[in-house]
């Protein structure tokens, strides 16, 4: 198997483990099941926040399976990580920070699979 048909492979795991990871965490949101109720008001966030989180997550997840659209999902749910971040550190939840963090990296693993071929201009002759 090609290099390049690896990484293609390699690219859409990533893709459907992040998709279904985002729809997992975006469903329940977008429900307002109580937990996660719980929780955004204990951050301090309003009611509305837990609604647009849970449907960025899943549009996000949505995108990462579109290859032409990958890196706007990536993009998105790269954004929503890092007020993941800024959220349980800002909270004193400081090793709660290492999951928006180990998402993010494989957010960005999964928009350089996904980056278009950036090949060397080759010289006449």
């Amino acid at each position: 198997m090609s290099t390049s048909r690896v990484g293609t492979a390699v690219a859409w795991v990533l893709s459907g483990l992040l998709a279904l990871a985002f729809l997992a965490s975006g469903v329940p949101k977008l429900l307002m099941i109580e937990v996660w109720a719980r929780k955004f008001a204990q951050w301090g966030y309003p009611v509305w926040f837990l609604l647009l989180i849970g449907a960025l997550e899943v549009g996000g997840a949505i995108l990462l399976l579109i290859p032409r659209w990958t890196r706007y999902g990536v993009l998105l749910l790269g954004v929503v990580m890092v007020g993941a971040m800024y959220t349980h550190v800002s909270n004193g939840e400081g090793l709660q920070v290492l999951r928006p963090l180990i998402v993010g990296a494989a957010l960005g693993v999964l928009a350089w699979l996904r980056a278009p071929a950036r090949l060397p201009a080759r010289a006449a002759g």
